[in-house]
């Protein structure tokens, strides 16, 4: 798969854009500011509707303007998808696919790509929160019952978490929460079975990448840790099996614990257990590379997963994403540049932004685009 055609309409610094992509490795130069990254972060946002960086979708309308518009043709073969995304500054999103509406989640798995930034390794030793959203947009992308599940456990937690600020307050009764413990349940569940199923299939991909980028030594995983299952629980072979009584000893064990820590939870106002208090734990040898590892080894490790994702995604959408790589070349020694640009040539187009052209490698060259202040010169 690769993107064909990309128009931008008031989106970021881009008053009007009209562009052809040829396949392959394509570079974008141009100084810091000129809108390098707002290309990328606009073909992320028509595959997947969401932005991988900005707080919210406003901050995608060019200032002053009252709407932003972007639309991406890809082409797969002899099948062809035209994504469009509209945005207004009273924050409404509204999507097209080939020209017809459509909600969010059915974009998943519609047009894969995989978005590198040179501020995944600050996800990769931030909190637990970054490293959540990471595997909910991502796996949202390319599954649509996951994108509706983890909605269904949002407002249920949502409304769990009214009713325990009314009865810290003293309004109310306790056996109120029965029912929105019940629903938790059944909801949280089948997003930590669908969560560790995906890191299960990510931690091979991921393994595999790493020894590309390294050579090999320690070995390299990663692990889906719930927030509410002990340490020697997190069994790979278990996430990986499911299947619906699987599933069900999940959702027993979370109304277990939402019971368990009612009080708890009724002190805080909140609810302190499930899903959304859940981790991806990356480890070197057997030690998490956030606290552990060294820099270079951090770097190596956000890459390593990055890469782990683009090989999922072809697993499960049969097609070979995209892949935008986002200033990250200078972060990283010749070693692993040579993986990068192994995993390029697997793919059918990857993006590439740098301030110089001349910084890229040969082989990164083969289509070169200038930008400057908004536009392609």
């Amino acid at each position: 798969m690769y993107l064909r055609e990309l128009a931008l309409h008031d989106f970021r610094n881009y008053a009007a854009l009209q562009l052809s992509l040829p396949g392959g490795v394509v570079a974008f130069a141009g100084p810091n500011g000129a809108g390098k990254t707002n290309l990328l972060e606009a073909i992320y946002v028509s595959s997947v509707g969401e932005s991988p960086r900005a707080g919210a979708l406003t901050e995608l309308v060019r200032f002053g303007q009252a709407h932003a518009h972007a639309r991406a043709h890809f082409a797969a073969g002899a099948r062809e998808t035209r994504l469009e995304v509209g945005l207004s500054q009273a924050g409404q999103r509204q999507i097209k696919v080939n020209g017809v509406a459509k909600r969010r989640g059915e974009l998943s798995g519609l047009a894969p790509v995989i978005y590198f930034s040179a501020d995944d390794i600050v996800v990769l030793k931030g909190e637990p929160s970054g490293r959540r959203r990471l595997l909910d947009v991502e796996l949202s992308a390319l599954s649509q019952s996951y994108y509706l599940q983890l909605g269904r456990y949002r407002r249920t937690l949502e409304q769990r978490n009214r009713l325990l600020k009314d009865l810290r307050a003293g309004r109310g009764r306790r056996d109120a929460l029965d029912p929105w413990d019940r629903a938790a349940a059944r909801y949280g569940a089948q997003v930590m079975a669908e969560r560790g199923r995906f890191v299960s299939r990510l931690r091979e991909a991921a393994a595999l990448a790493h020894t590309g980028l390294t050579g090999g030594g320690q070995p390299f995983s990663v692990r889906y840790a719930p927030s509410f299952v002990a340490a020697e629980e997190h069994d790979p072979k278990a996430w990986e099996k499911g299947g619906e009584e699987f599933v069900e000893l999940l959702g027993q064990r979370l109304e277990a614990c939402l019971g368990a820590r009612r009080e708890e939870d009724i002190a805080a106002g909140m609810t302190t257990s499930g899903p959304h208090r859940d981790d991806l734990e990356v480890l070197l040898g057997r030690r998490p590379i956030r606290a552990f590892g060294s820099q270079g080894q951090q770097r190596a490790a956000a890459l390593a997963v990055r890469l782990g994702l683009a090989g999922v995604a072809e697993q499960v959408t049969g097609e070979r994403p995209v892949l935008l790589l986002d200033d990250v070349l200078s972060e990283l020694d010749a070693h692993y540049r040579a993986g990068v640009f192994a995993a390029c040539r697997g793919v059918e187009q990857a993006l590439i932004t740098a301030c110089d052209a001349e910084d890229l490698p040969r082989e990164a060259r083969e289509a070169v685009f200038e930008v400057r202040d908004g536009r392609i010169v």
